[in-house]
């Protein structure tokens, strides 16, 4: 039995995260006459939506690609077979459609280790590139698949005979092909190794005759050599994926080092010759264009591919990371915007935390003006409950560096003392369970048993379920046992029903000349560097006119305070630390916070009714 003392009450803000939306997403402006006090003020009227990294609990290895019919169509490493997810909303990938497309037989050479599948659209029809053996690891083959009409959920079948097998005269181990098209040329690249021992995965590349069929040796365009690509044994380069910026030049971004190290990453060759057949045509980074993150827990970011979103406005990566530190091949699926340098060279940033809230693709759907989150938020780690006949066990990927697991007994339970102001709240739990099926636990709340239900979203998998709880005692006693199946606990969450305050964190707003600073220990995760020239807009709906008090949270390693001039609706209302009271109209109110001395951080603002 593990026993902790009584926790009191404290209040925690959600844990969020998220990156800049483009400027020029303001698609509805209204501009305000200058005057002394007053400033061209944009008010936007288009709304978005919110979702969560990671998009898929479970998985490694994955591949999307965008059709002319409205969907994304999305595959992933399964092992046994090609599964194809069908969706308009990448976000909701966990939710999507799902077809099995092909199952080899029970005597193919290609039967087992199905990896890393790619679907390629490719004059008119479908083109499925895999990995497969009959069951030795060392003997992987590059292996295609072709649509027999032009829907991408088949029915397929092998090319050319021999399984579709796809491979150069040297026939050497080979994995992770993909297809390069490039003035009116088809490539194939992969990664294999250069003999038939496994001392170091390079990346190759050949012409093709047809999307099935090799039509000139292999020429290797990249081996593991610099120190960030040799970490782990044998030495890795895979992964290859096809990049184009607007005018064409072509990328292959690529994974290195071991995928089962935290230390797996990016890394990029740009073709800077006119021919892709030729070694010194590729010139390659000397640094990785995407690795870990030890202050945000990303671990081993790597295999990803790329799309644009709905409206073709925006770019996106989608890749898989460690879900926590340590993990090896237990891995989720991740997904965010980047951006492109001046030179033309992809900008990916740096990987952002797991369990995340970002902006949906652009065109994809529409939520909040600017996502109100309550201002007050009671958060109880699990391990500092009193837990029995269970396991606490560290986690880097839980929110308090642990998790209590083993709640498999029927006197399995952990407890929380909570002393909070009596009243309606929303519970909600932070669970992981993979067992494939809805598992539950039984809450009590001061001996009210209800049943609380999970979805299956993969073990360290973090989400949240909710139920309304009426805590109507000075003290009262909150405990979660066992239920139906196996789940893991994080943390709970109380949340008043009643919102008199509501928070709005600065980097959702539309952020102009100012910089968003990742920090796992603020609100949402990051804050916002503002200065000379910064501007920060909130476009906020209120559901009747009156008096409102402004509170900025502010974030400082020094003591030079940060004052904000702020405008309502493009009208100036004065300087503000910390505070300030305004008058908002019925509707949507454009609340705006430009920079006037100091350096410290805006984390979030609130808004509260002063009537």
């Amino acid at each position: 039995m593990h026993s902790f003392g009584k926790i009191s009450a404290a209040a925690l803000l959600l844990p969020l995260l998220f990156t800049n939306m483009p400027k020029e997403s303001m698609a509805s402006e209204r501009l305000i006459p200058g005057g002394p006090h007053t400033f061209n003020a944009k008010i936007d009227t288009n709304d978005f939506g919110v979702f969560k990294n990671p998009v898929i609990g479970d998985g490694a290895d994955p591949w999307a690609v965008k059709h002319s019919d409205g969907y994304y169509y999305y595959t992933q490493t399964t092992g046994g077979n090609i599964t194809i997810w069908k969706t308009k909303k990448l976000s909701e990938l966990d939710r999507a459609e799902k077809t099995v497309v092909w199952t080899p037989s029970a005597d193919a050479p290609n039967r087992e280790h199905m990896w890393a599948p790619e679907l390629h659209f490719i004059n008119g029809k479908w083109y499925i590139y895999y990995a497969g053996s009959e069951g030795d690891m060392g003997k992987q083959r590059m292996y295609v698949l072709e649509s027999e009409g032009a829907d991408p959920l088949g029915p397929y079948h092998h090319p050319g005979g021999n399984y579709g097998k796809i491979a150069a005269a040297t026939d050497k181990w080979a994995i992770d092909g993909t297809v390069l098209r490039h003035n009116d040329q088809l490539y194939f690249v992969w990664s294999g190794w250069e003999g038939d021992e496994n001392v170091s995965q390079n990346l190759y590349i050949a012409p093709m005759k047809n999307p099935w069929t090799l039509s000139g040796d292999r020429v290797e365009i990249s081996r593991p050599e610099l120190e960030w690509e040799k970490h782990g044994t044998p030495l890795i380069n895979e992964g290859p994926q096809i990049l184009k910026n607007k005018k064409g030049q072509v990328f292959i971004v690529y994974s290195a080092s071991g995928s089962w190290t935290v230390d797996y990453c990016l890394g990029m060759l740009s073709l800077d010759g006119k021919n892709p057949l030729k070694k010194d045509s590729w010139k390659k980074s000397q640094q990785p264009v995407f690795q870990k993150n030890l202050e945000l827990n990303v671990y081993g970011p790597g295999h990803n591919s790329f799309v644009k979103s709905p409206d073709g406005k925006e770019d996106w990566i989608i890749y898989h990371a460690a879900k926590f530190q340590g993990a090896g091949w237990n891995r989720s699926v991740r997904m965010q915007p980047f951006t492109w340098n001046k030179d033309g060279t992809p900008n990916f940033g740096v990987p952002l935390a797991a369990d995340t809230l970002m902006r949906v693709p652009s065109g994809e759907s529409k939520g909040d003006l600017v996502p109100k989150l309550p201002g007050l938020v009671y958060k109880y780690e699990a391990e500092q409950g009193t837990v029995h006949n269970a396991r606490i066990v560290n986690n880097t990927g839980a929110s308090g560096g642990a998790k209590v697991g083993m709640i498999d007994f029927e006197d399995s339970y952990v407890e929380f003392n909570v002393g909070v102001p009596k009243g309606e709240y929303t519970l909600k739990v932070r669970y992981s369970t993979g067992m494939g099926e809805t598992t539950s636990h039984l809450v009590s709340i001061n001996g009210k048993v209800q049943e609380l239900s999970y979805q299956p979203f993969g073990w360290d998998s973090w989400r949240a379920a909710e139920m309304d709880a009426v805590l109507d005692k000075e003290q009262n006693i909150i405990r979660i046992s066992k239920g139906k199946l196996f789940t893991e606990i994080d943390s709970i969450e109380l949340i008043p029903k009643e919102m008199k305050t509501v928070k709005y964190e600065a980097e959702h707003g539309y952020v102009k000349n100012a910089e968003v600073i990742n920090d796992l220990q603020s609100s949402n995760h990051q804050t916002v560097q503002t200065n000379k020239g910064s501007k920060i807009h909130f476009p906020v709906m209120v559901s009747k006119e009156g008096s409102y008090l402004l509170t900025i949270k502010n974030e400082s390693a020094n003591s030079s305070p940060d004052v904000q001039k702020v405008y309502v609706n493009g009208r100036y209302t004065g300087l503000a630390m910390s505070s300030a009271s305004l008058r908002l109209r019925k509707g949507v109110n454009d609340i705006t916070l430009t920079h006037s001395s100091g350096d410290a951080e805006i984390d979030y603002i609130s808004l509260s009714s002063a009537e």
